[in-house]
């Protein structure tokens, strides 16, 4: 069980360095808000990318506060097992599917970063 969780942690951050985007300290060309950018959209359909990108943003930004409360609230159920079998089992067995479940997130995002070569630009 450690074996597979060691190698999915070293999937998930090896991916996430993959995936991540450089950010830049200082952008000119950065706008006020998302809307304001995604308004004008040139006639090229870029307004489409636009809307995914907030929307991705908005998951992400999700999935990583309810990832963080999910292994908060299960580190919290594995400490107070009390030695209890069927207890420990159950919270070992949620912290497995909270990691599943991060590291396909990863993966799709990885996909979709791939996969449309203006995403996250």
């Amino acid at each position: 069980m450690k074996k597979i969780l060691s190698i999915i942690a070293a999937l998930v951050l090896g991916v996430s360095v993959v995936a991540s985007t450089p950010v830049m300290a200082e952008d000119s060309k950065a706008s006020v808000s998302i809307l304001e950018s995604c308004a004008t959209d040139n006639g090229k359909g870029s307004s489409i990318f636009c809307v995914l990108n907030f929307v991705v943003d908005i998951m992400t930004i999700g999935i990583g506060i309810l990832g963080v409360i999910g292994i908060t609230i299960v580190g919290i159920q594995y400490l107070t097992a009390g030695g209890s079998e069927e207890k420990t089992r159950k919270a070992k067995r949620r912290m497995f599917e909270i990691v599943i479940g991060l590291v396909a997130y990863v993966l799709i995002y990885a996909a979709l970063k791939w996969l449309l070569p203006t995403f996250g630009g």
